[in-house]
């Protein structure tokens, strides 16, 4: 019989050192705390201006009813209110009717500037929420790079 001797390879000889590995550990740990600190702040951000937003809403809004009410109760004298009732009873009927459909005018014209300032202010919001997920996007792709250097896979 020949004795040759073969050489075995040890298992864990492709195998990183667990130094390495808990290097590595730690740096990705950090990659994914990184990311997780930037997507919290964004989100942090957007929830701040969304409710920025909706404080500025509610004022615009309040403010426009504050004018339509404005426009809507004039100060009418009593004596004055009578004396035109006496000297023309179809012109009070006219008034009532004019100031009702004034009234009319009014609400329309206040649904219609509620509708712009609730439009405006969707818009706003929207162009923030986008850019808050572009940049929660650009957060999860360096991170999700720096682990792939790390690890050494090109996935």
């Amino acid at each position: 019989m020949s004795t040759s001797t073969t050489k075995t390879q040890s298992p864990t000889a492709d195998l990183p050192s667990l130094k390495d590995l808990g290097g590595k550990t730690l740096e990705a740990v950090s990659a994914v705390a990184e990311a997780n600190q930037r997507v919290a702040a964004q989100l942090i951000e957007l929830s701040s201006t969304a409710a920025t937003e909706r404080l500025r809403m509610f004022g615009e809004l309040q403010s426009a009813a504050v004018e339509a009410a404005r426009g809507a109760f004039a100060p009418v004298n009593p004596r004055e209110a009578i004396d035109e009732l006496r000297q023309d009873p179809l012109a009070w009927y006219r008034m009532g009717v004019a100031s009702m459909l004034d009234g009319t005018q009014r609400m329309a014209k206040l649904f219609e500037s509620n509708a712009q300032i609730v439009s405006r202010n969707a818009e706003r919001v929207s162009g923030e929420a986008e850019r808050t997920g572009k940049e929660i996007e650009k957060a999860v792709s360096t991170c999700a790079s720096r682990l792939r250097e790390i690890y050494g896979s090109r996935s």
